[in-house]
């Protein structure tokens, strides 16, 4: 078994859907996911006071249903996915999904 498949994370993706009237996506009904291996990314510090930090992070699955502007919920905090996630398909063995998330 791979280390794809057996992750320790769980996650809840809520999909962009259609546009709304003012140019802004609507969200989709939310997919749970298990399964999932999240890694820091990134972490910046502004000098202003208070805490805006801009951490990212990587989801890594064998498939992850998320694409740009999705919602991600993990661990009781919301994220957006930054860009498009990137699909990688080399052989079966190791095909698979990593997004980039960044809280709001």
């Amino acid at each position: 078994m791979s280390l794809l498949d057996t992750g320790p994370e769980t996650i809840t993706v809520y999909p962009a859907g259609p546009m709304n009237g003012d140019g802004s996506p609507s969200e989709g009904a939310p997919v749970t996911v298990e399964g999932c291996r999240i890694q820091p990314q990134s972490s910046t510090a502004s000098d202003s006071d208070g805490y805006q930090d801009a951490t990212t992070y990587r989801v890594l699955r064998r498939s992850l249903p998320a694409g740009p502007w999705a919602r991600v919920t993990w661990q009781g905090r919301d994220y957006t996915v930054v860009g498009e996630p990137s699909h990688y398909r080399g052989s079966r063995r190791v095909a698979h999904d990593v997004a980039v998330i960044r809280r709001r």
